[in-house]
């Protein structure tokens, strides 16, 4: 371990090794404090485009609520960072000494403002060198989005727009701010028009998406976006997905079986072991002993089906366990796949390509060189092989919320984990990078030409996502 350092802000390290510098839980905290600042940003921009101007300094509009003094949140309620914390497990008496330790680091200030009833209200505001490293350890995009002509929301409608097009339908909504004010009211010719049925892509549109898909599939990787010249050009094959929708398809059946047989088993060994009822008083001894023959068969046949759900229970138990295994792997083969340009098919095996009982080695992938995606990746696979990485510094602790459920339901037995558990937490987290390409597209998308296409500014109805318009 690396001795500590004596931190200087005016000498500020690197952001992503500042991000890694921190525990888990000072990690956590610049996290929430970095999420309620993004947001804050997010709805000053969507204020300026409905031109409401907030012409305050940012030392002053960036400042965030964190603990009102005094800390009576039965009178005084929780700040917003403090519930963000607190969903997080990190809401506790630590938080003044986390925050400390923070501002020692020249990530955030601490400041404060007049409170309720003549109290405090303490604030911290990031840095931007605590932006820098909370986007480094926590982005997608440490470096920032590529460029594009449209936003995320605005590329997003022109691909629903695209995949009708392709049927012959019509976007079937009655009005659409983000394709009026940008798709139509930014663009000449514009790449999308009216229609009897609600809104269609303009020939102009249609050549735009043709010559801007991988420059937006680069900027917005999250959107899935069928590539123009059709599936067999897709990087990421359906191929690919459907071997690995198979194998978490195949765990997901059997841990359903394997808690059945479970239960199954619990309920019958506790029939079993019941005790025969007290014969009742006054009847006589033929029916008191068809009362005890009845008992005699319900604890045999309680018997017979727990030693058979037993049976059960162990052998899907091992067979679920290898499915998690198998899962696990195939998932590792194709992320490092991805990462490395192969070709995904041919690293990924099938449930039913591989001998059940085999047990293949659970390597790490390459890197993909995103902090936030190689941590926690990291951290999933050792806990997987059986080697955990040490916490740094004191675990979360979640509060438990009362559960409205009834008594009786409290009292039920909990099963054991499920099989494999840890193995299937790393597959999923892998499987969901790479599902519908969107890891590919992260990585290896051309970021395009650059035609003169202008830089667009949506407007704050783009942000809102309604039922019948977006």
């Amino acid at each position: 371990m690396s001795p500590k350092r004596d931190f200087d802000p005016t000498k500020p390290l690197p952001a992503l090794d500042a991000w890694v510098e921190l525990n888990d839980r000072q990690q956590g905290t610049l996290a929430a404090i970095y999420d309620l600042d993004q947001q804050i940003e997010a709805a000053r921009r969507i204020d300026a485009a409905r031109g409401n101007f907030d012409r305050r300094p940012a030392a002053e509009w960036r400042q965030i609520d964190f603990a009102h003094e005094p800390s009576d949140r039965r009178l005084f309620g929780m700040t917003s960072l403090q519930q963000h914390l607190e969903v997080k497990g990190w809401d506790n008496q630590g938080n003044g000494s986390t925050m400390a330790a923070l501002a020692g680091r020249g990530l955030i200030v601490r400041g404060s403002r007049p409170g309720m009833l003549g109290g405090i209200m303490h604030t911290v505001t990031l840095t931007r060198q605590g932006r820098a490293a909370a986007r480094a350890g926590t982005s997608l995009m440490p470096g920032g989005k590529p460029r594009a002509g449209l936003g995320h929301r605005a590329w997003e409608v022109l691909v629903m727009l695209w995949k009708l097009d392709r049927s012959g339908k019509a976007l079937d909504w009655d009005h659409s701010p983000t394709i009026e004010n940008v798709l139509i009211g930014k663009h000449i010719p514009p790449l999308a028009e009216k229609t009897r049925g609600g809104y269609a892509i303009t020939e102009r549109g249609r050549d735009f998406y043709r010559q801007q898909h991988a420059a937006h599939c680069a900027a917005h990787p999250d959107v899935r976006a069928p590539h123009p010249d059709g599936a067999d050009a897709e990087p990421w094959p359906a191929r690919a997905e459907e071997l690995l929708a198979a194998h978490a398809q195949r765990y997901s059946a059997l841990v359903t079986a394997w808690r059945a047989a479970y239960d199954m088993q619990q309920m019958a060994e506790s029939e079993a072991n019941t005790e025969a009822p007290e014969p009742t008083p006054g009847l006589p001894d033929a029916v008191a002993d068809q009362v005890a023959a009845r008992h005699r068969l319900w604890q045999d046949t309680g018997k017979q089906r727990a030693e058979l759900a037993a049976e059960h229970t162990t052998d899907i138990y091992q067979r679920a366990l290898h499915a998690a295994r198998a899962y696990a792997v195939a998932t590792l083969a194709g992320f490092h796949a991805v990462v490395t340009g192969a070709e995904p098919v041919a690293a990924i095996q099938g449930p039913d390509d591989t001998d059940a009982w085999d047990e293949p080695p659970l390597t790490l992938p390459a890197a993909t060189g995103i902090h936030a995606i190689d941590d926690e990746i990291k951290r999933l696979h050792a806990k997987a092989v059986g080697r955990p990485v040490k916490r740094r510094g004191p675990p979360p602790t979640r509060k438990k919320r009362l559960s409205r459920s009834y008594w009786w339901e409290e009292k039920k037995p909990t099963r054991p984990a499920d099989p494999g558990v840890t193995l299937v937490e790393l597959a999923r987290c892998l499987h969901g990078h790479m599902a519908g390409g969107e890891l590919m597209r992260r990585l290896h998308s051309s970021r395009g030409a650059d035609l003169p296409i202008r830089a667009l500014t949506e407007t704050s109805a783009d942000q809102r996502r309604q039922p019948r318009g977006g």
